[in-house]
């Protein structure tokens, strides 16, 4: 591990709490890291423009990979973008309405839209301050806070250009059987499928995903593959695992994504296990 040269740190479920912030701990941690001479990115699901709302003051990385892969940003600069038309936007929607699938769709740089005439049954989906079943307490809160006040609410879908849909439903054996509906037409569709948990998926352009996200930034840096280390815990961060070349999942993960990694973290996401991790093998030595 003495090559290590670039971290990429996903953050939903590694440096996110359950109440979807990231400690002040990890935010010291990724500033010795860099002081040191690390490259520190984030390599997240989400969209770029809510990741300054998840993170303590000051936090600063030197790049980040948002929306799993569709988008790079080296101080708010854009270095790489892959976008969802109109069109294939419009025939994901319309699927997901089709099977009562609550959705997000996400443009560059602006606020996520669902369009008003199905606000009351996703309104009635998700009500509650208890997550339904085996939904995790940060999705669920993601979702309340997102039909609170984080939903532009359209007659129809405007003419932009696209980072992802998410896409959400409590009951788990109908979220799977759209998400594998999806993967089985995602060449026909023109799209990239990947899920961030058990009860959602999330689609983006084709040949998109944090993987590829990882190979431009680091190319933009010079930097080589060997030279990687990557810390994840869940399905979207599978290509992300394949492509890093020290690999590391979180200690909160499901058994099968540990089963895919070199290392797991000692502690879990609430207990910082993340940074308590790169403090312990890069920085204590």
């Amino acid at each position: 591990m003495n090559n290590v040269k670039a971290i990429f740190l996903d953050m939903d479920g590694t440096i996110l709490h359950e109440n979807n912030k990231a400690s002040n701990y990890t935010k010291e941690v990724v500033d010795e890291l860099r002081e040191k001479g690390f490259k520190v990115f984030l390599a997240t699901g989400r969209s770029y423009s809510e990741i300054h709302q998840l993170v303590p003051e000051g936090f600063k990385v030197d790049g980040i990979i948002s929306s799993n892969g569709t988008t790079g940003e080296i101080e708010d600069q854009n270095l790489f973008k892959h976008s969802l038309s109109l069109e294939q936007v419009k025939k994901i929607v319309k699927l997901a309405q089709q099977q009562h699938i609550y959705y997000e769709v996400f443009p560059f740089g602006a606020q996520r839209i669902v369009l008003k005439e199905d606000y009351q049954w996703m309104r009635d989906m998700i009500t509650g301050e208890t997550p339904p079943n085996n939904v995790s307490h940060s999705e669920w809160t993601s979702r309340l806070d997102a039909m609170k006040d984080k939903i532009d609410w359209r007659d129809e879908l405007p003419d932009l250009d696209y980072s992802k849909i998410y896409l959400f439903n409590p009951n788990l054996d109908k979220i799977t059987t759209f998400r594998d509906e999806l993967i089985q037409n995602k060449v026909l569709l023109s799209i990239s499928v990947s899920n961030s948990s058990r009860y959602n998926a999330e689609t983006m352009a084709y040949n998109t995903d944090k993987g590829t996200g990882i190979k431009e930034m680091i190319e933009h840096f010079g930097i080589q593959q060997e030279e990687t280390l990557v810390i994840g815990d869940s399905d979207n961060d599978r290509a992300m695992f394949d492509f890093g070349h020290y690999t590391v999942a979180m200690k909160n993960a499901r058994q099968e994504i540990k089963d895919i990694t070199d290392e797991v973290t000692e502690e879990t996401n609430e207990e910082d296990g993340a940074a308590k991790y790169l403090k312990s093998r890069l920085l204590d030595k």
